[in-house]
């Protein structure tokens, strides 16, 4: 009977690792497998990188026209407040020939109503 050959498995050296001999030597199948999956999620993790990026600088510019949009308010809201006092109302109307009456108004009472309920 003839005695088997023990295989023992192959010494993994750091200048073995460096020099590329998994990749190379039987059984490296594997390990070629292994690093295309650790470039796609290299890849994965990068291309998420830049998609967040991209969406922080558009909250941020959006934030930005938010802040201008709310000041651009703030001065008409002023400006619509500035117009409705009367002092403005009286110099903007002095134009046209209007001013305020001396004497109070007077209702007109139409029996218009009172006819139509009798009938």
């Amino acid at each position: 009977m003839a005695k088997k050959k023990k295989i023992l498995p192959e010494k993994k050296t750091f200048s073995g690792l460096l020099r590329g001999e998994f990749l190379i030597k039987t059984g490296s199948e594997q390990n070629w497998k292994f690093m295309l999956y650790l470039v796609g999620l290299a890849f994965l993790s990068i291309t998420s990188s830049h998609w967040v990026d991209r969406k922080v600088v558009r909250i941020a510019e959006l934030q930005d026209k938010v802040e201008d949009l709310k000041s651009q308010y703030t001065d008409k809201h002023r400006d619509l407040m500035r117009m409705q006092l009367e002092t403005e109302i009286l110099e903007r109307t002095a134009v046209y020939g209007l001013k305020i009456p001396d004497k109070q108004p007077y209702y007109i009472v139409d029996k218009v109503y009172d006819s139509v309920n009798e009938k």
